[in-house]
């Protein structure tokens, strides 16, 4: 069946990329932006609608413009969580507004669009969740908490979301990216910026953070033609996924999205074997099990 998308943040990257891919397999795509005018090159394709939609607006403008999506084609299948962005700097240097901004994007932004299109999806049974994470959600790296943050959030409030709409045939996924070639770390886009007051004793941590982004723009292994195919194989079961039933609720795109989830399991798993008799030393003598959350 065809299936309707509502995709965030399409102006560029994967978000744009995407829209393509979608109308490319034969369904249909309402691409929204928060300049509706980055979204002009969509406006003669017959398989898509554009809507001018900013993510940190407030929820009631937010389902006003769900909304609206629902009108452009009568149905909404699929909403894909996309739209975000990267800040960056040390805990001493950021600002509180700073990592407001970062969240009201990156989780809220997620959350309050989840948040308006659950009642469609609750109502007939059915519908699919995207979340766009990251690698940057399972490892930390110096003056990149601000992003790191918000999607170690993400993946955190989806992981509960996952349980709660389970019963209701309600498929919730997070997309694990790995390091893809598009416009995320140009000059005028994604690469760190320092505060106006840096403190010296930081110099080097952010240093490091900026010299691996200078290295790696242009350079990521991951190529975003083939990553926007896949996550269309994800909701249509197509391509290698065509058998599979059921998707686990995290789904790696990448080489390095692999090798960075695998490390930090075995890490997990070392440190368990390592403190396991020291974390049970906590607990009381006569202890009995308890109900398990899972």
């Amino acid at each position: 069946m065809t299936k309707v998308w509502l995709v965030t943040g399409c102006s560029s990257g994967l978000g744009k990329l995407l829209v393509l891919a979608i109308v490319a397999r034969g369904d249909r795509v309402i691409a929204t932006a928060r300049n509706v005018a980055a979204l002009k090159q969509f406006e003669d394709n017959p398989g898509v609608r554009t809507l001018q939609l900013d993510v940190t607006a407030e929820q009631d403008i937010i389902d006003a413009k769900v909304h609206d999506a629902l009108g452009k084609f009568g149905q909404i299948d699929v909403l894909v969580n996309n739209a975000g962005f990267v800040g960056s700097g040390v805990w001493e240097e950021v600002s509180h507004k700073d990592a407001l901004r970062q969240f009201e994007t990156n989780f809220f932004g997620a959350m309050n669009m989840t948040r308006s299109v659950l009642p469609l999806f609750r109502s007939r049974k059915s519908g699919t969740l995207l979340f766009v994470s990251s690698i940057a959600a399972w490892l930390g790296v110096g003056a990149g908490g601000l992003y790191s943050s918000s999607k170690f959030a993400l993946e955190g409030a989806v992981e509960s979301l996952h349980d709660e709409v389970k019963h209701l045939n309600i498929n919730t996924h997070l997309l694990v990216l790995g390091q893809f070639r598009t416009e995320i770390l140009s000059a005028d886009r994604g690469l760190a910026r320092r505060s106006e007051n840096p403190i010296p004793e930081y110099d080097a941590i952010f240093d490091a953070l900026l010299q691996r982004q200078i290295a790696t723009d242009g350079k990521q292994p991951g190529d975003p033609q083939l990553a926007v195919q896949r996550i269309v194989d994800v909701v249509r079961r197509e391509g290698v996924l065509h058998n599979v039933e059921n998707l686990p609720l995290r789904i790696p795109l990448g080489s390095d999205a692999v090798e960075i989830m695998r490390r930090k399991c075995e890490e997990t798993m070392r440190l368990l074997d390592d403190l396991a008799l020291f974390a049970k030393s906590t607990d009381f003598a006569d202890v009995h099990a308890v109900p398990s959350y899972r």
